[in-house]
């Protein structure tokens, strides 16, 4: 498993697809299979910068083997309670003038991921994410 801690910014967002990238070389997975996974964290680690704004510290991300996949692991620390699993889905189907504004990120990690978790503890925002390779 690796982790590690970034900033509450998106302008770290090109570390965050490096550390990625490394994890992905020590684990010898082909870095084809990065796509996936950096959009799922793209859209999950801007999420909590942008709607977790009483946030102070930073937020961990973990990337672990798990079988034949990815588990990544996303921990916002010292903050309120929004479970990105009960967000309503988009309704696709309906023209875009239709739709409420939002939401579209998280539609696409729940057809990405094969698996999609949180949890709330002691003031700590805890995402997981699975991903098949």
């Amino acid at each position: 498993m690796a982790a590690r801690r970034f900033p509450r910014s998106t302008a770290v967002l090109e570390e965050i697809f490096a550390f990625v990238a490394e994890f992905l070389a020590a684990e010898g997975i082909d870095r084809e299979r990065a796509f996936d996974l950096d959009l799922i964290l793209e859209e999950l680690f801007t999420n909590m910068v942008k709607y977790s704004r009483e946030g102070k510290d930073q937020v961990e991300i973990a990337l672990a083997r798990d079988g034949e996949g990815v588990r990544l692991t996303l921990r916002d620390f010292n903050v309120d309670r929004f479970d990105v699993t009960g967000a309503p889905d988009v309704d696709i189907s309906r023209p875009i003038s239709e739709r409420r504004a939002g939401g579209l990120g998280l539609h696409l990690v729940r057809r990405i991921a094969d698996r999609f978790e949180y949890d709330y503890r002691d003031r700590v925002s805890t995402i997981t994410v699975w991903k098949r390779l």
